[in-house]
């Protein structure tokens, strides 16, 4: 078997160009077979790493906080409205947690026009 130095998918031998990306397959001596698993090992690293981060939803969770206490001082419906958004997207990985977000990004947003509003600015 010969793999595709580019995109690591198998190539027939007497094949000029790959039929999955389209790369040269004129150097002969880069398509050999110990390069797919070193890709394949790659990729399954990545996906991993990403899959890591999608099962945890901390992005979301310390944007959305990161939002409420900026919604108190600088435009508070633009970050309060990310702020419930990204609690909404938190909800799918911690339920209570992602809805206290959303309650703390509306009264932030609402707490933060108060402030703003009593302020005279």
């Amino acid at each position: 078997m010969k793999y595709c130095n580019m995109c690591g998918e198998e190539v027939n031998k007497n094949a000029k160009f790959c039929s999955s990306c389209g790369a040269s397959q004129e150097n002969k001596e880069f398509y050999t077979e110990q390069i797919s698993p070193k890709i394949e090992k790659s990729l399954n690293e990545v996906k991993d790493q990403i899959n890591k981060g999608k099962e945890s939803g901390n992005l979301y969770k310390i944007v959305g906080w990161i939002s409420v206490v900026i919604s108190l001082f600088f435009i508070p419906v633009l970050f309060g409205a990310f702020g419930v958004i990204t609690g909404y997207l938190y909800r799918y990985h911690d339920e209570k947690h992602g809805t206290i977000l959303i309650i703390a990004s509306v009264a932030g947003g609402i707490l933060g026009m108060l402030l703003g509003l009593s302020s005279g600015y």
